[in-house]
């Protein structure tokens, strides 16, 4: 068989494990890979946080302090962050929805197929993703004691992330209950939305933080 025909060969499996819902050798490649990066993500980011949290703990040292609060930010943002994606596939594979395993290693966890699912097979994957935003303030809330600044911040950058994601995701699952539309709905999003979906992740945050620091 020559490379030509073992990549098409290669295509069309995982075009069939699209369409029927099962996972071919390469998709599932693709997925341990996935999952490898975005645990080595989490982990590293973590681990860097929980390094100036012990040097402010052993020290008490202010810039030790300060430290622990600034790495707490991105490490509590792409904790909450991976959570959500993740809770995106849980979704999409309690809702039956039909997905492909991106190829190339990246934030997003899949690629919905907008055209063989349904309207209520997107809320359930949407959903997916809202709950696993969720479940990421709660674990860390349950795991860390709040009771200095950079343990406050972590928890308080995932609710950040959590509202960051919620105020591009629900206005789309508000506008799709009416259209029924939601690839017309996301398409929607722009820079703008961004930003202010940016401004107000960030502003939660910072509530957060002074509430619970």
């Amino acid at each position: 068989m020559s490379a030509d025909d073992q990549t098409a060969s290669g295509q069309a499996e995982d075009s069939s494990a699209a369409r029927d819902g099962t996972s071919s050798s390469s998709d599932l490649d693709r997925r341990i890979k996935l999952v490898a990066a975005h645990v080595l993500a989490g982990v590293t980011l973590l681990s860097l946080w929980a390094a100036t949290d012990a040097w402010q703990a052993v020290t008490g040292l202010r810039a030790a302090a300060l430290l622990s609060v600034l790495a707490a930010i991105p490490a509590g943002v792409v904790f909450g962050t991976l959570v959500h994606e993740w809770g995106h596939l849980a979704g999409a594979r309690l809702g039956g929805a039909r997905y492909t395993i991106p190829d190339r290693l990246g934030l997003f966890v899949f690629n919905y197929d907008f055209g063989a699912n349904s309207v209520s097979q997107f809320f359930t994957m949407s959903w997916g993703g809202q709950i696993g935003g969720a479940l990421a303030v709660v674990l860390l809330w349950w795991a860390l004691p709040l009771d200095t600044a950079g343990r406050a911040m972590i928890v308080a950058a995932a609710i950040g992330a959590f509202f960051f994601a919620g105020t591009i995701e629900w206005p789309v699952l508000s506008r799709t209950r009416v259209s029924g539309n939601p690839l017309a709905e996301l398409s929607k999003i722009d820079r703008d939305v961004l930003y202010r979906s940016a401004s107000v992740g960030a502003v939660a945050g910072l509530l957060a933080w002074a509430l619970i620091a």
